[in-house]
Parts: structure tokens; sequence; C-alpha cells
């Protein structure tokens, strides 16, 4: 019985050494998590170029949308002479943004402004790539592909209740599954939103009281508290506007002011996950300093929301 003795004392301070752990483990302070890459130390009361030369570079690049954790990006990027449009993506490892590369779904057509939904399982983007059934290239409509671990699916085509034979464009999403988004027509053009309905939406109504005829690139707050819009300015390229959500509707978009706008065009907002900063595409000197010919590339900026000046945030 001796020997039996000694198993059984070691069994116990076996299962005692564990349970301390585990109780050492379960009242340690926790490790605060990793801060996402797009946080800045400072207070970012200005825009600044992101990601300079890896995600914003000499070439023209716009429209962003992170992944939850912000450690992914989707854009796109164009040749100098803009004869084609990319979605690429860049991961963030080791420190820094990779090099951006290709989405393995886009190809020959024009896939562009992407928007990842909160809980990071799908990619919304538009495009002009043939309907199912079709063997052209289409009107540009609302696409999407399900996010996968390491790649994405195949797109697939939202149903006629968004797309329809006129152009729409630019899609954003609430948490609560409302989508917005531009269309445009022959004879009319309009920020609309649908409501989710399932696996679908309801009829897209036109929104009232923007007050913006030129109103387009419309990015909802994920709360669905307010609108960030591009809109043409008399004499200007394009400037960012803002509209807040009343229980009467939309307020009258409001110039987000020279914080953000400059006389060159200011378009393409993004939000980061976290709801504190502002992304956009201005075309302002940045990467490239001097005189182009032409039109300028464009880079992407960011800011703090809360600092623009001029915004009267309700409570």
């Amino acid at each position: 019985m001796p020997m039996q003795s000694t198993v059984l004392a070691s069994a116990i301070m076996a299962i005692t050494t564990t349970l301390a752990a585990v109780i050492t483990i379960l009242s340690a302070p926790a490790v605060a998590q990793e801060a996402a890459p797009y946080v800045q130390k400072e207070q970012l009361a200005q825009p600044v170029i992101f990601g300079a030369g890896v995600i914003s570079t000499e070439l023209p690049e716009f429209a962003t949308a992170f992944s939850p954790d912000g450690r992914t990006l989707v854009f796109n990027r164009m040749p100098v002479d803009r004869s084609q449009i990319d979605m690429v993506y860049s991961r963030f490892e080791a420190g820094r943004w990779t090099e951006a590369q290709p989405v393995p779904f886009s190809g020959p057509y024009r896939d562009v402004d992407p928007w990842i939904s909160s809980d990071g399982s799908r990619l919304y983007f538009s495009s002009n790539r043939p309907a199912p059934g079709s063997p052209e290239a289409d009107d540009w409509n609302t696409w999407y592909v399900e996010v996968l671990d390491d790649s994405w699916s195949e797109p697939v085509m939202l149903g006629p209740e968004v797309n329809t034979s006129g152009t729409e464009i630019f899609v954003s999403m609430t948490d609560a599954g409302t989508l917005f988004f531009r269309r445009s027509t022959e004879h009319s053009r309009g920020i609309f939103s649908a409501a989710a309905d399932g696996d679908g939406f309801l009829a897209p109504q036109e929104l009232a009281g923007l007050e913006l005829p030129t109103a387009g690139n419309p990015l909802v707050a994920r709360d669905g508290s307010f609108l960030v819009l591009s809109g043409i300015v008399e004499g200007r390229a394009g400037d960012l506007f803002i509209s807040f959500s009343t229980k009467d509707g939309w307020t009258p978009a409001t110039n987000m002011g020279p914080t953000v706008n400059t006389v060159y065009a200011e378009f393409a907002p993004g939000i980061s996950p976290d709801g504190k900063y502002l992304f956009f595409t201005s075309e302002r000197p940045g990467i490239v300093t001097g005189p182009v010919e032409g039109r300028p590339p464009g880079d992407i900026y960011q800011i703090e929301l809360a600092s623009i000046e001029g915004i009267d945030w309700p409570n």
C-alpha cells in the first residue's frame, strides 16, 4: 500500500497545483487588447495621410473598408491613367501594413467602394460586372461576398428590391441592417435606404430633407445617427457633407468645413470600426507634392470625427 499512497499523494498535489494555476489566471488583471492599427496616440485634429507609401501611394486610391479588428483594409487603387480600377487589400502584420494585393474575386470589371459588415461576415461593393445570365458588363449594381477564414466567396448580386436598370452605387449599412446607397437613372438621382427584410430588403425609399441635389457617396454611421456624403460646391471640385437623423427625418446636409474640405476634391468617406475616425480621399497635394498633368491622384486621409471644427454633434 505505500506505493498506492505515494501515487495518490502525487495526484492530489498535481490537482492542487493545477487549481492554483487556474485561480491565478482567473484572478489576474485582464490583459488589454492590442489597439487597432488605425488608432492614434494623440488627438487627430487635422487630416493626415493614412499608410503613406503602402496604402496611400503616388497612384490614385479611394474608398476604405476595415475588418472589425481593424487589421485588414480593403480599398480601391487605379493606375496613373485611371484606365482600370482594382479592389485590393492589405493586412497589418508584424507592425506594418503589407503591400496591397488584388482581392481574388475581382477581375476585368470595375469593383468599387467596399464596405464590410460589423460582424465581418460580408463585404459589399458596387460593380459593373455582368448580372447572372448576362454575357456582358452591366450598369452599376450592388454585390456582396461572404468573408471566409482566409479568402472570400464568389460574388452574389443583391435582388431587384435594390438593383434596378438604373445605377446603384456606394453602399453602406447600419448595424440594424438598413442599407444606404445612391441610385441614379436617366431622369433622377438620389440617396436611398432599404430596411432589412429577412435575407433581403424592403423596397428602398428616397431620403428626404438632405437638400443636396448633388449628393453621392452616402456613408451611414453604424448606429444610423448620421450620414457623411459627397457633394458639389460651385467653384470647387467636391466637398464632404454631414446630415443627422432625427425623429422627423434627415437634417439638411451641412458642409464639413475647412478642417476636412479644400479646393481639391474630397470624396469616398469611410468610418473606422470603433466609430472614432473619418477616412476619406482627397486630391490635395499629398504623396505627390508637385504639379501634375490632369487630375491629381488623391490619397487616403484620416481625422478624428469629434475634432472636426464647426460640426454641432447631437448629445
